[in-house]
């Protein structure tokens, strides 16, 4: 009798602790409940939000809202076309060409050897009907290339190598008519080259616009290599500069941040049906599974989203401003844990393309200035003392450098002048170029335009 009176409150405690237990687990499987919806809630709110902003959010909206008005031309298919005519040389044929090539241009003040000019002749000749394609593909403003982004990470983009092997096409086309002096064609070549790189102007891939903003480079590097061999007339320099002007205007990073967040939701949505190929660093589908359940798949895309916002904000701010916005994005990504493994594997190095971009603004807006200056010196008989004087009659003001928002540079050379931008590091090098290949003796430099002659 005395045992079982003793033993009763002891199963009357182990009782109350099992209780507590369950009641402990309970607590804690209603408050992983309402995190888990928390995140998800806070998850949908963002993609309703982009959805209320106009945006696309999945793939397949994306291949929607990337298109050309209907019953209009599509240069595209121009271009494509002019593909299929391209004669592109087998690499040992191809090595003593410049751009193709191996070979270097002769430097801005060196005339080019009669053996180079013959075998570019030839080049374009083997190239003709390419090229009558390219120059009317080129005058046509609205172009949607065939690719299908419903694929989101896995879109083809076959266009993109083609497109570049184009434009060195054209830059060889327009080199050779300013060997030959015939500033006209010269021009005209240029202005192609501006007009083929048009054609992904609006395509929403990173990858699509990073060669967009390279094809324009290419093409201002004709324009000086031109402007040091041919002196242009007044009517010339004017089409120059609009054109030059028209691509700046065009120079739209956001829609690839657009593009970017689509396929990066798409992406969070479904990861373990991602090419390993494609996107490095998934865990295995077990570790995914679990990832996934105790909900860092949701935090990482919420974070994403956050981020890709933040990117996509800054890309609309004045150009000088987003240098530093970029970079406040980028050190807050790079201040998040390592633990946000899915984070970490979809994010691009979104901050050294919004450099590019904002270097290739600054190739566009000295090209611009150069071409104002040469203006002034075909009028005057002289240089200008200073870029205040081609305002108002050659520039409305003098264009802002996209780095730090001061007024481009501008120095007279020995023979000619320079304009310059200070460029990502934001130090003025006075007008030091980047040099063809990286050495000590030069480790900053800037974005130049140089003329000497």
């Amino acid at each position: 009798m005395m045992d079982e009176n003793e033993t009763a409150p002891g199963k009357r405690r182990r009782l109350k602790v099992s209780h507590i237990l369950i009641i402990l687990l309970l607590i804690c499987v209603g408050a992983f409940a309402i995190f888990r919806l928390s995140l998800k809630s806070k998850l949908q709110a963002r993609i309703d939000a982009i959805r209320a902003a106009g945006y696309p959010v999945t793939c397949a909206e994306l291949d929607k809202w990337y298109m050309i008005p209907e019953n209009t031309e599509n240069a595209a298919y121009t271009i494509i076309d002019a593909f299929s005519y391209y004669n592109e040389w087998d690499k040992e044929e191809s090595k003593p060409l410049p751009i193709v090539g191996r070979a270097k241009l002769p430097a801005r003040t060196e005339p080019m050897d009669e053996e180079m000019k013959v075998l570019i002749s030839q080049y374009i000749a083997d190239n003709n009907e390419a090229l009558e394609l390219l120059h009317a593909g080129a005058k046509i403003e609205n172009s949607r290339y065939p690719i299908d982004l419903s694929a989101g990470f896995e879109t083809n983009l076959p266009n993109l190598s083609e497109i570049r092997k184009a434009v060195f096409l054209l830059k060889l086309e327009a080199i050779l008519h300013a060997e030959n002096g015939d500033g006209k064609s010269a021009i005209r070549s240029v202005k192609s080259c501006f007009g083929i790189a048009r054609s992904i102007a609006k395509e929403p891939t990173t990858i699509s616009q990073m060669v967009h903003a390279a094809c324009q480079s290419l093409a201002v590097t004709t324009i000086e290599y031109c402007i040091n061999r041919i002196e242009p007339a007044d009517e010339q320099l004017v089409k120059l500069i609009e054109c030059v002007y028209n691509a700046e205007l065009l120079s739209d990073i956001s829609c690839a941040f657009v593009g970017e967040r689509c396929m990066g939701i798409s992406f969070f949505k479904d990861p373990g049906s991602m090419n390993p190929d494609v996107i490095s660093g998934i865990p295995f589908r077990p570790l995914l599974e679990l990832y996934k359940a105790i909900g860092m798949a949701d935090s990482d895309a919420i974070i994403y989203l956050d981020i890709m916002d933040g990117y996509i904000k800054t890309a609309q701010l004045p150009v000088h401003q987003r240098l530093k916005a970029a970079k406040a994005i980028d050190t807050r990504l790079e201040s998040t844990s390592q633990i946000h493994i899915m984070l970490h594997a979809i994010m691009p190095a979104l901050a050294r393309v919004n450099t590019i971009e904002l270097r290739n603004i600054a190739q566009l807006r000295t090209a611009r200035v150069a071409l104002a200056v040469e203006r002034h010196r075909l009028a005057a008989g002289k240089l200008p003392d200073a870029l205040i004087n081609l305002v108002p009659t050659y520039l409305d003001t003098v264009p802002t450098d996209p780095f730090d928002g001061k007024d481009l540079r501008y120095e007279k050379l020995g023979v000619g002048f320079v304009v310059y931008s200070v460029d990502h590091d934001l130090r003025d090098d006075g007008g030091t170029e980047e040099p063809s290949r990286k050495t000590k003796e030069a480790p900053t430099w800037d974005v130049t335009f140089i003329v000497e002659r």
